[in-house]
């Protein structure tokens, strides 16, 4: 599998798509703002606020960083249904979740459901965690859990999601550990 990996690395550097890049193993700066520790390699790529986090591939399973979502900022770039909501910097944990769900289905998300909202520690920071199921268009069931705190009354999101039969179970323990490495800076 490895060689593999080189191989299809070496094949899109050499056909000019070398959209996604390595996050090796160890400590990684997110945003500026905190730092996680990997014990396994991923692929990266990076959108304005959002970095992706993949092994498999972001359709089997990723991990997503929002990074610092300001007053009025929206959490998705692409939206399928009607306008997006828009975070404010005086949300409680609870009307974030609500944004997420509202925004997840602006996106094409089907049949979101959330459970499990609890309070978290996000490294230093007073935070959440939920957990969650969803569909894509595809008809793959996914399940999935995140993380999320403010500062500076920017809001910080960390999500995992993967096809529930096999790629969200494979690197769960994972995304637990990278979790619980979480320090603010």
């Amino acid at each position: 599998m490895f060689r593999f990996s080189i191989f299809l690395t070496a094949a899109l550097f050499l056909t000019g798509c070398t959209f996604y890049s390595l996050v090796p193993k160890g400590k990684s700066e997110i945003a500026g703002t905190y730092t996680v520790n990997s014990e396994i390699l991923w692929s990266k790529i990076k959108e304005g606020h959002t970095e992706i986090w993949t092994v498999d591939g972001p359709a089997l399973q990723k991990i997503t960083f929002i990074n610092g979502l300001d007053d009025g900022d929206t959490l998705f770039t692409v939206q399928t249904q009607g306008k997006p909501p828009k975070y404010k910097k005086n949300m409680s944990f609870l009307e974030i979740i609500e944004f997420i769900e509202t925004s997840a289905t602006a996106s094409g998300v089907v049949g979101m459901n959330s459970r499990n909202f609890r309070p978290y520690k996000f490294g230093t920071l007073d935070g959440f965690r939920t957990e969650f199921s969803f569909t894509l268009e595809d008809g793959l069931l996914r399940e999935g859990f995140g993380v999320g705190a403010k500062k500076d009354e920017k809001l910080y999101l960390i999500f995992y999601s993967g096809a529930k039969l096999h790629y969200f179970p494979k690197h769960k323990d994972d995304v637990e550990t990278i979790l619980r490495s979480i320090k603010i800076l």
